[in-house]
């Protein structure tokens, strides 16, 4: 089917859509408006959900509750109050309280529960499956406007998490007009954009590592090497927790996030006018030696892939041949170099500012999906600078992640594990000898006293989990899929993995930093800087013992008073 062919079809499609969305309710949609607006129904249980303000929480609220035209029902009761009655007062609104709502139709009585959430809520309905199909897509945000009828293609994404079998889909959504064309949309504050994602966190007993650990990044990363010329630019999605429904079902807790690409990174566009391709972006889609900066190959610039990567902008469908030879002449230097190479010129090929950053952030997440994949390489300008500078994505695996499962066998998820880089640029880091493996180690102390303190990290788990509480969200995902086979059949207790996560936060950050990430001043190697580490240098200045301890904190090659003054200095907060 020619090009022309496949565009009239799709309009058609759409039209007919449209159409019938305009003819009958939505599937599954919900028979209750409440202030003339939608709560949605779940098909699985008898919970109704409408989304309301969070400031209502703990109030009293007053609304007019009516039925669709369409419904059947008689002998309607909403909170023991019959809709004659309308307005009707709920009283101190609470995520763990329901509502009844009783009627009678042909086949008996019905009772459902209505419950609220401050919680955006999304509704998807369409044939969704692996490939991009026509959907109909309502935003319900209770402090902004409603959206309804959004036409939109959508498809389950992902790859571990997106094979048979699967129950807590992730969403692809790329929002389009009435003809089929692109529909840019700006959504809960975040950016305008057609494409989006919906990430289910299906295998994360908590359903927030991954929010967290993103955000977490983006508050700590160092900005990109082109920052000034791009001060818009971000190095990972953004993404706010939703409550999602997809063809009348509660699917649950989900995160709407935005997608990584040229936008986001705000590389420099290609050029119309000259042909000239400026910004690019690889996506390291699967493991390899190559994605681990440990191997070179020869590149092909007439594919879309090297190796393990993809190249994500500018996209090859459009624009080819395309550019591999950058990322090429970058690994095969990293895959190459000596540590005293890499000390000389990593700073050509790696912004290393920020490669340090992501050395600490994963090291402290123990993120073993993020060390060679999960990762997007991009270059701001290759007629300006060829160095690479990376994005963080798909951070669901750390913090523990998912503990009793198969896939973490050898402790991998234990907080004194001494997770291995396997991306060579991180494992030259590692190397004392490395000229940037100071810089690390200063730069994760500068970090402990800001974003990786305790209570920063615990604060940021707590906060996120306890709004998911308080808005009923909690419940109604364990209820939804604990013991689902997604989950290995585990019970879901949420507030129990906040608990765990908290402990093990505690327990990663005493183990790095009397390990990898040991402060200069502590001499002795016990986690914390003391009037013992000024005891272990004077006891070699004077009688020349050191016990194997790391007694030159100035890093100058030799023992000295000099270091002994650093400890001082730092015992006395200069």
């Amino acid at each position: 089917m020619s090009s022309t062919l496949r565009h009239i079809a799709r309009y058609v499609c759409q039209w007919l859509m449209l159409a019938m969305l305009s003819l009958c309710p939505l599937q599954g949609a919900s028979q209750l408006y409440i202030d003339g607006k939608p709560a949605f129904s779940d098909s699985t249980s008898n919970i109704i959900l409408y989304s309301l303000p969070k400031e209502c929480f703990g109030n009293d609220f007053t609304a007019t509750v009516q039925l669709d035209t369409a419904t059947h029902w008689n002998n309607i009761t909403v909170n023991g109050k019959s809709l004659t009655n309308n307005p009707i007062t709920f009283n101190d609104i609470a995520g763990d309280k329901s509502y009844l709502i009783r009627a009678v139709d042909e086949h008996g009585p019905i009772v459902k529960r209505l419950q609220f959430t401050f919680l955006p809520i999304i509704s998807i309905e369409g044939d969704i499956g692996y490939d991009y199909t026509d959907a109909h897509v309502t935003l319900f945000d209770p402090d902004g406007k409603l959206d309804q009828a959004m036409t939109a293609l959508v498809k389950w994404r992902g790859g571990y998490t997106n094979t048979e079998g699967r129950h807590k889909r992730n969403y692809g959504i790329k929002f389009v007009d009435e003809n089929g064309e692109k529909q840019d949309r700006k959504l809960l504050g975040m950016r305008r954009d057609n494409h989006w994602k919906l990430d289910a966190s299906q295998v994360d007993l908590s359903r927030v590592r991954n929010r967290v650990a993103t955000d977490l990044w983006l508050d700590m990363a160092r900005e990109p090497y082109y920052f000034n010329q791009a001060p818009d630019a971000l190095t990972a999605a953004r993404g706010k927790m939703v409550e999602v429904f997809c063809d009348g079902k509660y699917m649950g807790i989900y995160s709407l996030m935005e997608c990584i690409d040229r936008k986001q990174l705000q590389i420099r566009k290609y050029d119309e006018d000259t042909k000239q391709v400026h910004g690019m972006l690889w996506n390291a889609a699967t493991w390899s030696r190559v994605t681990e900066f440990r191997q070179y190959v020869d590149y092909d610039n007439n594919s879309p892939y090297y190796d393990g990567f993809i190249v994500e902008y500018p996209d090859f469908e459009e624009i080819n041949p395309t550019h591999h030879e950058d990322l090429y002449n970058a690994v095969k230097f990293i895959a190459t170099c000596n540590v005293y190479a890499f000390n000389d010129h990593a700073h050509e090929y790696l912004d290393m500012p920020v490669m340090i950053d992501y050395a600490i952030f994963t090291q402290f997440l123990i993120s073993v999906d993020n060390g060679a994949n999960n990762i997007y390489w991009a270059i701001y300008d290759r007629e300006l600078d060829k160095k690479l500078t990376l994005a963080a994505w798909d951070l669901d695996w750390s913090l523990g992640t998912n503990r009793d499962s198969p896939d973490f066998h050898g402790g991998r998820a234990e907080p004194d594990y001494d997770y291995k880089f396997s991306s060579r640029q991180f494992i030259l880091l590692r190397d004392e000898r490395c000229i940037y493996n100071r810089d690390m180690v200063e730069r994760y102390w500068e970090l402990r006293n800001t974003w990786l303190s305790e209570k920063s990290l615990t604060d940021r788990v707590n906060n996120l989990v306890d709004q998911l509480i308080e808005c009923g969200a909690v419940a109604r995902e364990e209820a939804r899929w604990s013991g689902d086979s997604d989950i290995n059949g585990l019970p879901l207790d949420i507030k129990g993995e906040r608990d765990y996560i908290n402990d093990w936060i505690k327990k990663r950050l005493a183990h790095l930093d009397r390990t990898l990430m040991r402060h200069p001043c502590d001499v002795d190697s016990d986690g914390t800087v003391t009037s013992a580490d000024i005891i272990a240098i004077c006891s070699y200045l004077l009688e020349g013992t050191d016990h194997g301890y790391h007694l030159d904190v100035d890093g100058d090659g030799y023992v000295t008073v000099v270091d002994l003054n650093c400890v001082y200095k730092y015992l006395l907060g200069n």
